[in-house]
């Protein structure tokens, strides 16, 4: 059976449940996310790595199951970009009571919660999903919390053995009277810039003071209601104990000794009484490429972004062909066409009778999950013909799409052509309007350019009109490959058809850099059959021939 790093890390797994809760008990693993801003691709690692593991678990006949914890509990410590001043008062207001600016969401959170969760339900990732404000208020981790409150002095010890030395400068024993667990947000004002200055456990009678009150204080009970949430790194190990949980990974900010990790490894055994989950760190996962996104500015690269231009299989992909710990960006620039081409080849490489094991079950991960078949293009046509034909149409689908077929005569006879060249085809025009810099968009010359032909060599200018005497409007697409590049042999005595020499070679691209300065004012630009097909024969041949 072929490993990689998932198979492998499902193995680690499955062995430590096996230890703790019984051979073959279920899985749980749990991944979470701040919902404080746009949910980007480096935080779609933590949900991916979640999620390839769940179902590399379940593939082997054993119950698991991916939670998610949104962390909509977390205060609003920043005024988003282009948000009025008067958003000064929801700073230190959990994210699910600040309004959505926009006004089109129930809350700040819910925003960019719906957004994530519908970008990655089209990959295929579709874990329960637990809201930490919903939990908190449905007394769901009341329990947990008042075990918290009444063991806030081993809470405290344990975190003050990874506190840097010097750093306070009121003692330990006057920081360890006065600690809480808690975080209050206050009923007058909604934020958490509160002090807890009294717990009753009979009771448990929270008291609290707030700065938009003076010297005001205010109680609840924690058996009536949950007005606030344990502190993250105690929040962390609880909703450990209160899932279940047996798996879940964490950055490297995570994994670094004294870090959330290591101090929640001790809080969830000796206050809760229960067991740290199986870890593993990820890396960063950063976005590369130079892009101008006209219609984009501002975005971040979320999933929601990426599959503007990114077919869902290859986003996938990219995340599952790299260990988890591994750093990488994803380029959007003029690299995303070797993208695409690099998954075709691997496509073309998985899918042969004779392919190895590994690529068949990484392409089986990328294509489909237990829930889903993955989107992907029935006739995937190379991403770098459909994105140059945009380029050069100016993004007109219909004209891509004969472009398409006069390349690919094989398809001209395919109905719903379009449809079919979908997801990819959306993919490469929306590229081609929105990512391209402007300083590398295909521009079409609008007459014959004298000067430039003057500079050009004699021979070139014989090949010129070489190719002008050959081409005509209903030239097939191959038989315009192949005069194109057989002009130059044919100036130099050769057949059409012959292999070309380093010279012959060397000759055809001066003979290309020519056509390109006529047509298009650059060195390069698309391939020329392709350039050709997009603005028509007899505009060629009058950028071409000289007055």
């Amino acid at each position: 059976m072929a490993r990689d790093w998932i198979a492998e890390t499902a193995d680690k797994i499955e062995a430590f449940v096996d230890r703790e809760k019984g051979t073959g008990a279920g899985v749980v693993c749990e991944s979470g996310i701040s919902p404080s801003g746009p949910i980007h691709l480096g935080n779609l690692r933590e949900l991916m790595t979640v999620h390839l593991i769940c179902e590399e678990i379940r593939t082997r006949g054993r119950d698991a199951e991916h939670v998610h914890s949104w962390d909509d509990l977390d205060a609003l410590r920043r005024i988003p970009q282009d948000v009025p001043e008067a958003f000064e008062q929801y700073l230190g207001v959990p994210l699910s009571k600040v309004p959505d600016p926009s006004g089109g969401y129930p809350s700040y959170a819910a925003k960019f919660i719906d957004e994530f969760e519908s970008a990655v339900a089209g990959l295929g990732i579709r874990p329960r999903y637990v809201r930490q404000s919903e939990a908190y208020a449905s007394g769901k981790y009341t329990d947990w919390v008042k075990q918290a409150m009444e063991r806030r002095f081993e809470i405290f010890d344990i975190l003050a053995k990874y506190q840097t030395p010097g750093r306070h400068e009121r003692s330990i024993e006057e920081r360890r009277s006065e600690y809480y667990p808690f975080q209050v947000f206050c009923e007058a004002c909604g934020q958490g810039h509160t002090k807890i200055v009294g717990y009753d456990e009979t009771s448990t009678t929270v008291t609290y003071e707030c700065g938009c009150s003076g010297s005001k204080q205010y109680a609840f009970k924690l058996n009536v209601a949950i007005q606030g949430k344990l502190l993250w790194k105690i929040d962390w190990p609880m909703r450990w104990s209160a899932e279940n949980v047996d798996f879940e990974p964490g950055g490297e900010d995570h994994a670094t000794e004294g870090s959330s990790y290591t101090v929640g490894r001790e809080i969830v055994t000796a206050v809760f009484g229960d067991k740290a989950p199986f870890f593993i760190r990820y890396a960063f996962v950063g976005m590369a490429g130079r892009t101008k996104m006209s219609s984009s500015v501002g975005e971040a690269a979320t999933p929601k972004w990426a599959l503007q231009y990114l077919e869902p299989c290859i986003l996938r992909w990219l995340y599952i062909r790299r260990k988890a710990s591994d750093k990488f960006d994803i380029n959007f620039g003029q690299e995303l066409w070797q993208l695409y081409d690099e998954w075709d080849r691997f496509v073309k490489r998985a899918t042969k009778d004779d392919a190895k094991d590994l690529d068949v079950r990484i392409y089986q991960r990328c294509v489909r999950t237990s829930t889903d078949n993955i989107d992907t293009s029935k006739f995937p046509v190379s991403f770098r013909l459909l994105s140059s034909a945009a380029d050069m149409t100016n993004g007109n689908v219909e004209q891509v799409v004969r472009i398409v077929t006069e390349q690919h005569s094989e398809l001209a006879s395919e109905n719903h052509l379009e449809d079919n060249l979908n997801p990819r085809l959306g993919c490469a025009v929306r590229w081609a309007m929105e990512c391209l810099p402007e300083d590398e968009r295909t521009q079409i010359r609008n007459s014959f350019d004298k000067e430039t032909y003057a500079t050009l060599d004699d021979d070139v200018k014989v090949c010129i009109e070489i190719l002008i005497d050959r081409l005509t409007p209903d030239l097939p697409f191959e038989e315009l490959t192949s005069l194109i590049y057989g002009v130059p042999k044919m100036h130099l005595g050769l057949c059409i058809d012959d292999n070309p020499s380093p010279e012959v070679k060397q000759f055809q691209r001066r003979f290309f850099v020519g056509l390109y300065h006529l047509i298009c004012g650059s060195d390069t630009g698309p391939r020329l059959p392709t350039l050709f097909l997009s603005i028509g024969v007899d505009r060629v041949i009058s950028l071409l021939k000289a007055c």
